[in-house]
């Protein structure tokens, strides 16, 4: 069936019309229906509008006009995208009836290069949160345990549910913290978080405009290639390595690991599947050194606090300052802590971030990337997260730092749990980052397993 296929694949067989638009979207808005009451990925689904848009490609296919590996492939978006007439929820019921009066410049760019619109995604309210909880508009559900609700990752969680329960080969996603990283790596799929500014973020709310990133969910590395090539054209003196079979090698470059001191408190299976994934890299002829980070987790997570709930409350204190407004419990108290932040305190924060930065670029010296595991565990059960502690100890470095960073799948837990690999980069070296992550997807086949949704919508099916 075509929603098993990768966008690579879809690409070539949409352009070779060996498929068809109209049924692919077809498929997926099938699969949408037996499958989305329970994953509750989608806030709305878009179906009569992704069908006559696929009948609009195809006639262009036909006549020989092809605009690119996205022409004709449906792509989901994290409700915090305008679309021109259509609500933009944030996450919230407050703004359950707030019509978007444009679309959004990302938007325009992915229908220019022929993709299909398939919806709008749920996500944490106001995009504040990594576990994925949405207490008013629901939590959408790990594609991975058909069993237990387990936490999806957020707060772009329902992007990543749509891709890792084939509900859409792509979507769009935010991450200010971890919030396209963490939700990869919970879902097993793969998640881009390029730099800061380097897709545009003109007609999608912000929460942190410090720390915001559009990102990109999809099964793999090169596909969110495909649609990263679309959104940030390649700049003069980026970073392009030809990516042929013959050049896709690592031999001499050097790549960076954690030493023990930040490793501690990971789970068994995450530090399991790190340093295999670290010989992975080696075994390819990668040098292999220690990098420590120029601060430890807390203090990360101090100072990011200190952006990210001033900026944050800042974007939302009317929401978040009327207590009659249905605002989620685990996200008014910490919003509203970005009030009591001093500006000498905030101005202190961005002081120490540019510092912290500084020394990082310094560390990484001779270093193509920075090998980290994604999250401390796995995905948890619903009722057990901690909404004081979220899982980005490792992804909101990257944010903080102005750094990109990949996360890719890399193993299994004891309960068939995906575990996630994040590659750091520097700042401007997306492609690179996305390089090294296909390099190891070349060479493992973590990102080609499949979540457990499909049995639960085989079953439906019956």
């Amino acid at each position: 069936m075509s929603i098993d296929l990768d966008i690579t694949e879809l690409a070539e067989r949409l352009r070779r019309r060996e498929l068809r638009a109209e049924t692919l979207v077809s498929d997926y808005l099938e699969r949408i229906t037996a499958l989305d009451a329970w994953l509750h990925a989608y806030v709305a689904v878009y179906a009569d509008e992704a069908l006559a848009a696929a009948r609009a490609a195809d006639l262009q296919l036909d006549q020989g006009i092809w605009l690119g590996p996205l022409h004709g492939v449906p792509i989901a978006l994290k409700d915090l995208i305008d679309i021109t007439g259509r609500p933009t929820t944030i996450g919230s019921p407050i703004h359950a009836n707030t019509v978007a009066a444009r679309t959004a410049e990302l938007v325009q760019q992915l229908q220019h290069a022929g993709a299909i619109i398939l919806g709008k995604t749920h996500m944490v309210q106001f995009a504040m949160g990594a576990w994925g909880f949405n207490q008013h508009m629901g939590t959408p559900r790990n594609p991975w345990d058909d069993h237990v609700h387990r936490i999806p990752g957020g707060s772009s969680s329902g992007s990543a549910v749509a891709v890792a329960g084939r509900l859409a080969p792509a979507a769009i996603g935010t991450d200010t913290g971890g919030s396209v990283r963490v939700p990869a790596s919970y879902c097993g799929i793969t998640g881009l978080k390029p730099t800061v500014g380097r897709i545009s973020s003109r007609g999608v709310v912000t929460l942190s405009q410090t720390l915001d990133s559009v990102g990109i969910f999809a099964h793999s590395a090169a596909d969110a290639r495909l649609v990263f090539d679309v959104l940030a054209p390649a700049e003069p003196g980026e970073w392009r390595e030809p990516l042929d079979a013959s050049r896709f090698g690592i031999a001499g470059a050097t790549l960076g690991r954690l030493p023990e001191a930040f490793l501690a408190d990971v789970t068994p299976a995450v530090r399991r599947a790190y340093e295999a994934s670290i010989a992975l890299y080696q075994g390819l002829g990668a040098q292999i050194v220690e990098v420590a980070l120029p601060a430890t987790l807390a203090e990360f997570k101090a100072v990011t606090g200190d952006i990210m709930m001033t900026e944050g409350v800042a974007s939302f204190e009317r929401e978040m300052t009327d207590s009659t407004l249905p605002v989620d419990d685990s996200v008014r108290p910490r919003l509203l802590v970005g009030l009591d932040v001093p500006a000498v305190r905030y101005l202190a924060a961005l002081r120490e971030r540019d510092r912290l930065q500084a020394e990082m670029q310094t560390r990484l010296q001779g270093v193509a990337g920075l090998l980290t595991p994604t999250t401390f565990t796995t995905a948890l059960p619903l009722t057990e997260i901690d909404h004081a502690n979220a899982p980005v100890h490792y992804t909101r470095i990257g944010n903080l730092l102005q750094m990109c960073g990949v996360s890719v799948p890399n193993g299994r837990d004891e309960a068939g749990l995906p575990t996630g690999l994040q590659i750091l980069c520097p700042g401007g070296e997306d492609r690179l980052a996305l390089y090294l992550a296909e390099v190891f997807q070349r060479h493992s086949d973590w990102h080609r397993e499949r979540a457990h949704a499909h049995a639960h919508a085989q079953a439906n099916a019956v």
